[in-house]
């Protein structure tokens, strides 16, 4: 026989490590906006997923479709999935990690070598959000879309990269003085 599991063991409520280590207050004023994009980018997911399966459930049986499901899909909610949660992810700590190396090495110097790494992905993904902001503006100004069997704007769903990039960089820059101050182990 099979053991039930209770439930709040399956998915515990996630307490997220502390980012500066330093102020709660500067702490908590990032893990919620983070936690809001990724909560947005998961009703995106479920909203891509239902149109996917209203759809398919259309033209299989009443040969219809939903007009412009895949550019929806392409432009929307794709964007916003893989965006908008990054921040998030970064305030839970859950990046993927291989180290081999580095577990042996002190603290100390793992604390300094993640926060070089977190520095220069804080400036990568500033350099992103700014490129894609701009670019999402003139796409705005523009007001571009895609024509098929409807006018289909395109425009919104490219502000997505610039929010959740910019969102990250700042996790990241706030994990960065963490760990360079040593209240963040890595």
């Amino acid at each position: 026989m099979i053991e039930q599991q209770d439930p709040s063991e399956i998915l515990p409520d996630e307490v997220p490590p502390p980012l500066t280590g330093m102020s709660d207050i500067f702490d908590k004023a990032l893990i919620l906006p983070a936690r809001i994009l990724a909560v947005g980018g998961a009703m995106l997911l479920i909203a891509m997923m239902l149109v996917t399966v209203t759809d398919v459930t259309i033209r299989t049986l009443f040969h219809g479709a939903i007009k412009n499901a895949e550019l929806m899909t392409s432009h929307w909610f794709l964007s916003g999935a893989i965006f908008l949660p990054l921040a998030f992810i970064t305030v839970l700590d859950r990046h993927i990690s291989v180290e081999v190396v580095s577990q042996f090495l002190p603290i100390r110097v793992q604390q300094i070598k993640m926060g070089i790494f977190m520095v220069v992905g804080a400036g990568i993904f500033l350099l992103l959000a700014w490129q894609s902001w701009e670019l999402a503006l003139e796409k705005m100004r523009l007001r571009e879309y895609l024509s098929g069997a409807t006018r289909f704007y395109t425009w919104p769903g490219r502000f997505m990269m610039p929010v959740g990039t910019f969102l990250f960089a700042l996790a990241m820059a706030a994990r960065a003085v963490g760990y360079f101050s040593g209240r963040v182990k890595p």
